[in-house]
């Protein structure tokens, strides 16, 4: 069985493009193995109600993997991206991916530059 991995967008950047970048964070999951079961999406209020909720389903389903189109989708919060990385790291053993630092490493591997 695939390992479960979330996905994790703020409304605000992504500027009318949610679908894409939901299609994009599926793409990564599926080239990495892992089964990409849903997005959680944070109102343009950035109140972090959906970052709870992601945190509650990643303990309920016992997952560890979280997607974001970039980290910035983890700042202008309320609370510092880093405190909200290392949150999900201490209460779920979650690594983040995201998608802008996978498409670089596939570039990187294709050309054999940086």
């Amino acid at each position: 069985m695939e390992a479960l991995i979330y996905g994790y967008v703020r409304d605000d950047l992504a500027e009318g493009h949610g679908e894409e970048l939901e299609d994009a964070m599926s793409t990564l999951a599926r080239a990495e193995g892992l089964c990409f079961a849903a997005t959680f999406h944070e109102s343009t209020s950035g109140d972090g109600t959906a970052f709870a909720e992601l945190t509650a389903e990643l303990r309920r389903a016992a997952a560890h993997h979280v997607v974001v189109p970039s980290l910035d989708h983890f700042a202008g919060q309320t609370i510092p991206r880093d405190i909200l990385i290392a949150k999900l790291a201490q209460d779920a053993a979650a690594r983040v991916w995201t998608v802008d630092n996978a498409e670089l490493v596939r570039a990187v591997v294709a050309t054999g530059t940086e």
